[in-house]
Formats: structure tokens, C-alpha cells, sequence
């Protein structure tokens, strides 16, 4: 009888590790879903997604602490103490199979959570690209061009600096801090569901992570947990650039998986956003992605444009520097390899440097607005 108990018991084990192979499945589901883009927008993103993750999101979203957060501190602070308990365990009864369960368990605990996510998230990196859903016509711009665009979002953001609330230093600032921010985010994306319907849903609020110090030392500030539906807010960073972190981890939460597209989609709900401190955030995000490209192409050029900074924008962006070289190290490079690791397993080849694709939306953006200005004004000439 005693040999049979410890035979199920080795089964049981057995089992649990083979759960392992739901990744792979998983992941062949996610490539079969990626050659039917269209089926998978239609589908999967505006129809199961939709389904499963807006009523996850609302009801996660009437407690007021993120879920993901406090489980992912549990996880950290109880695996440890539960393995080292076990060893101890297993050592005093001479039982190395108490050891091997333990294991079992974390693969199979493992293995659902992957095969999970994937299910309920990452198959969202498989949907039609954002370009085609705006009517956002994307082209090969030349070096003229991004200069250009860095010169009009300079223009812009300096006039929305002028706009904005400053504290005693002299630095931008938010009336009621993150919770204002967080509390007043929902309406950019009220506004831009009336021109983009695909960008609608009801989803909870975003959140602040508890830990945010910890946080910055990752350089990650925002992560949204697809099994919560919880857009978590590093609350600890500059005030400039909350408002842009939280419309883009919001953009994850409509199913918007890609990083530079979540970047975009997060400019537009800014300035969509009646309030003038979301317009400054978005439009900073947006030129600071758009001058690291051209510095990339011409150091030179760069140099010329951020001239044209206003003092109340350099004070901003010198206050953001200092804030950051407090979290140089280790744990960054660590993160940065995790999270570079992550989106190219998730089919974004470029890893990290992917964020930089969301220049060429922009310059679409850009040119089209141009293209209409100058017909207007060729239009108003004849006139005259």
C-alpha cells in the first residue's frame, strides 16, 4: 500500500512537469493567429479580448491597491521562505522527492500562468497594426523630414510649457499629484474613441504601484497585468511624464500590445485630453522619442533644434535627468535585457529599439497635417 501511494505520488510529479509543454502550445497558437491578422483583430482583439478582459479590469478596478503588486510580493516573499522549509524538510526525513514536488509545482504554476497570458494577451501582437486601423498612411521620410517634425514639437511643447503649473524650483508640476492624474486620465480616451471607436471600452482606473522607489531602479515605468486588467503606475517618476505613462499602459489595457504603437496611441489620448497637463506630457514623450531618433541619424542637427528649448522646458528635462541618475546599475541592465528579451519573444525583432518605431506614425501625423496646411494656403493665395 505504502508502494503505491509513493508510485501516484511519482505520477502526480510527473504530470505536473509535463505541463511544461502548454508553452509551446501556447506559443503555437499565438504563430497560427499570426497569419490572420485580420481574423485575429475581428476576432480575438475587438471580440475575446473585449469580452474576457473589460469585466476582469472593472471589477479588479474597485479595489483600490493594484492585485498584480500585492500577489507578485507574496510570490517573492513566500517562495523563498517555502523552498528553504522544504530543503530543511526533506533533509530531516532523508525524502529528496519532497524537494522534486515542490519543483513540480512551480512548473506547473508556471506553465498556466504562460500558457494564461498568452491567451488573454499576447496573441494582441498578432492584430492588425495600428497604422491600417487610424488610416495612418506610413512612408520612408528623409532626414529633412524628422528634423522637421522636431522642430514643430518643440514649438509645441515649449507653448504648452507656458500653460502649465510650476513649484517653488521653478519645475512643472500637478495640482493634486498622481491621483489627480490618475483620477482625470479616462478622458483623453473619451474623446479619442469618437474618432477611433477600435480605442473604446470601459476598463478600470490605472493604479499606483506601492513600491514605485523600487520600481525606478528598473527603469520600467508602467506595467499593465493581463490577468488583472491593471494598468500599475510608477507614481515615483518627474510629474511631466506621468500623464503619458499612464495613457500608454491604458492603451496596453485596450489590447494594444506593441510597444511603439501603445507609445502613440498614448501621444493621441494626451492631446486629445482637455487638460493642458496631459497635452505637455504627451508632446515632451513625443519629442523626446522623436530628437533620440535624429540624434541617432545627425548629433548635429540634434544640437541645432534643442536650442530652440524654453528655459521652463530645459528646467523640466534637467530635473528628469538628475531623477533618473539616481537608478543607473545593475538592476536596470537586468531589466533592460529582461524586458528587450520579452519583446522579442513577443515577435518585436528590434527588442527594445522597437519603441522607436513610433516615429514614423508620427511623421505620417505630421506630413499629412502639412500636406493640408499648404493646400489651404495655396488655396487662400489664388483667393487673395
Amino acid at each position: 500500500m505504502l508502494n503505491k501511494k509513493k508510485s501516484d505520488k511519482k505520477l502526480n510529479i510527473k504530470y505536473k512537469f509535463l505541463s511544461v509543454l502548454l508553452i509551446p502550445l501556447a506559443l503555437l497558437i499565438k504563430r497560427v493567429m499570426a497569419g490572420y491578422p485580420e481574423f485575429t483583430e475581428n476576432v480575438y482583439s475587438r471580440g475575446i479580448y473585449k469580452i474576457i478582459m473589460q469585466p476582469v479590469s472593472l471589477l479588479t478596478g474597485l479595489i483600490p491597491f493594484s492585485i498584480a503588486e500585492l500577489a507578485l510580493i507574496i510570490l517573492v516573499i513566500y517562495i523563498p521562505i517555502r523552498l528553504i522549509y522544504i530543503i530543511i524538510k526533506a533533509v530531516r526525513k532523508r525524502e529528496g522527492i519532497l524537494i522534486l514536488r515542490f519543483f513540480a509545482h512551480l512548473v506547473l504554476l508556471g506553465s498556466l500562468w504562460f500558457f494564461i497570458q498568452v491567451m488573454v494577451w499576447n496573441i494582441n501582437y498578432e492584430r492588425l497594426p495600428y497604422s491600417r486601423l487610424a488610416g495612418i498612411n506610413v512612408q520612408d521620410s528623409s532626414l529633412d523630414e524628422l528634423e522637421a517634425l522636431c522642430r514643430w514639437l518643440v514649438d509645441e511643447t515649449n507653448r504648452l510649457r507656458a500653460q502649465v503649473s510650476e513649484n517653488q524650483d521653478g519645475i512643472m508640476y500637478v495640482e493634486g499629484g498622481y491621483k489627480s492624474v490618475l483620477k482625470r486620465a479616462y478622458k483623453g480616451y473619451e474623446v479619442l474613441e469618437q474618432e477611433y471607436p477600435f480605442l473604446g471600452g470601459r476598463y478600470g482606473p490605472p493604479k499606483p504601484v506601492m513600491l514605485s522607489r523600487l520600481m525606478s531602479h528598473t527603469n520600467i515605468i508602467g506595467i499593465y497585468s493581463c490577468l488583472t486588467g491593471e494598468a500599475n503606475i510608477d507614481i515615483d517618476i518627474p510629474e511631466m511624464s506621468l500623464a503619458s505613462t499612464v495613457m500608454h499602459e491604458m492603451a496596453h489595457q485596450r489590447g494594444f500590445a506593441r510597444e511603439d504603437e501603445a507609445n502613440y496611441i498614448a501621444y493621441k489620448a494626451c492631446m486629445a485630453h482637455p487638460d493642458v497637463d496631459f497635452k505637455y506630457s504627451g508632446s515632451v514623450m513625443a519629442l523626446q522619442y522623436s530628437l533620440n531618433a535624429l540624434y541617432s541619424e545627425s548629433p548635429e542637427r540634434y544640437l541645432n533644434v534643442i536650442v530652440n528649448y524654453s528655459p521652463g522646458l530645459q528646467r523640466d528635462l534637467k530635473a528628469e535627468r538628475e531623477y533618473w541618475k539616481q537608478f543607473q546599475g545593475v538592476t536596470r541592465e537586468v531589466a533592460d535585457k529582461i524586458n528587450d528579451t520579452y519583446l522579442k519573444l513577443n515577435g518585436q525583432e528590434d527588442g527594445v529599439k522597437s519603441y522607436g518605431r513610433m516615429i514614423d506614425l508620427l511623421l505620417a501625423e505630421y506630413k499629412d497635417s502639412y500636406s493640408k496646411y499648404l493646400v489651404q494656403s495655396s488655396i487662400s493665395d489664388k483667393k487673395q
